[in-house]
């Protein structure tokens, strides 16, 4: 399962990374043939922005898996113990709840726009590929939610009950949470 977990998280890494570097390389490549070469390649913003969005929503469950997303630590730490193990866990269950919305409407508006064979603008990229983003990134999301939410359940909200050294006592799991 380890193994399983290496792969995943270097697949979105990989994938999140590579998106945002391709549509940011690609935009380089725009102000070059624009400016220097005076030939403007129309497709380059198009593209550019498809795949920075795309690098971005795969990202947020990068962000997620690492604790880097926007929560209120002014508020949060005042909290007791009991009180963040609360919070969290209903934190984590609004989240799973987005994600599972965006997910299912996400996908039902890739169905849509395949049914009616909408394309882009520009380059003529069918947009139910564009837009099969949105479900994937909920399902990442509340793949990635639901990891979290297991494992605060599983953990007891330990990290935010310490002992001596870090660590967390019978004592202060019961009297606490």
């Amino acid at each position: 399962m380890k193994t399983f977990w290496r792969v995943y998280e270097f697949l979105e890494d990989i994938i999140s990374g590579g998106l945002l570097f391709t549509g940011v390389a690609i935009i380089f490549y725009g102000v070059i043939m624009r400016y220097f070469m005076n030939s403007p390649k129309s497709w380059v913003d198009e593209v550019s922005q498809y795949l920075i969005i795309w690098g971005t929503l795969i990202g947020t469950s990068v962000a997620l898996r690492n604790d880097h997303h926007i929560k209120v630590d002014m508020l949060f730490d005042r909290f007791s113990p009991r009180v963040k193990y609360y919070v969290t866990i209903f934190a984590h269950g609004v989240g799973t709840a987005f994600s599972l919305f965006l997910a299912y409407y996400g996908y039902v508006l890739v169905n849509f726009v395949h049914n009616t064979g909408q394309r882009s603008t520009d380059v003529g990229i069918p947009l139910y590929v564009v837009y099969s983003i949105l479900p994937l990134a909920g399902t990442m999301l509340t793949f990635r939610f639901l990891v979290k939410l297991y494992s605060m359940i599983r953990s007891h909200g330990k990290e935010w009950a310490p002992g001596q050294n870090g660590e967390v006592t019978s004592h202060d799991r019961s009297s606490t949470l």
